[in-house]
């Protein structure tokens, strides 16, 4: 027997503005009361999406300096400049891992010691953000479990961890997304509790000062943006207290 369950959502891009999603599960009724936000199916195949021409790369290092090299190799002698963390570069071609940079030093730099910061991201632009992309979940077909699992996605990333649970596990059995919406079952609670865990020790680590440490953390901070956004201020005061700090020393 297949029922009808509507879900009033309220999105993160209007405050007060509701949608109603009808959405027909197979065997078990389910409730998602009030959700906190949803995204767009498209916007939950890729959960960052932002022009190229709006973004800037910047430094991201949490040891900084950042090294600029003459080659895309680590060896001695083919240090040519160096960076600083919120340095805006360049970018003219890429190879194997490293970014090739006319400005403002000429050479070659890691990739991972950067980040994307985008001027459509506003106030709290989230300096700690990648390109993400999840070619399982756009590949789906668009048959009710796949809707159902995209939903819990985007649910996850707005900050509804309750909400996305619930919608992975209403995905029926026979549908192409029956697999991830299971694996997510498992993954989403402790990805989650990771993210959490980490957020709390960069308050920690800004209380105490420790704003490498903050680096350190924002690094290899779980994909979530809910928590993401939550880490950004914290980042970006990092950033700035070590300009600060170099400014000094250059003084």
């Amino acid at each position: 027997m297949s029922v009808n369950v509507k879900t009033i959502l309220k999105s993160p891009l209007a405050v007060g503005a509701c949608i109603t999603a009808v959405i027909t599960v197979s065997g078990t009724l389910y409730a998602v009361a009030k959700p906190k936000a949803m995204v767009s199916s498209a916007e939950s195949a890729n959960m960052i999406q932002t022009s190229a021409d709006d973004c800037k790369t910047i430094v991201f290092d949490d040891k900084p300096p950042l090294n600029v090299r003459a080659n895309p190799i680590e060896q001695a002698g083919n240090i040519v400049g160096s960076l600083r963390n919120g340095d805006v570069v360049t970018v003219i071609g890429g190879r194997d891992g490293w970014l090739q940079i006319s400005q403002p030093v000429v050479g070659w730099i890691y990739e991972k010691l950067t980040r994307q910061r985008c001027e459509s991201d506003g106030p709290v632009a989230t300096l700690i953000r990648k390109r993400v992309s999840d070619p399982a979940l756009e590949n789906l077909p668009n048959d009710s479990g796949s809707r159902l699992y995209r939903e819990s996605v985007s649910h996850f990333q707005a900050g509804n961890l309750r909400g996305a649970i619930e919608l992975a596990k209403a995905v029926p059995a026979d549908s192409a997304a029956y697999p991830q919406a299971r694996t997510a079952l498992k993954t989403m609670p402790q990805t989650w509790d990771k993210a959490k865990t980490q957020f709390l020790t960069a308050v920690e680590a800004q209380e105490q000062s420790r704003w490498n440490d903050v680096l350190k953390i924002a690094t290899n901070f779980p994909d979530i943006r809910y928590w993401r956004e939550k880490l950004t201020p914290i980042v970006k005061r990092a950033i700035q207290m070590q300009h600060n700090f170099s400014d000094k020393e250059v003084q």
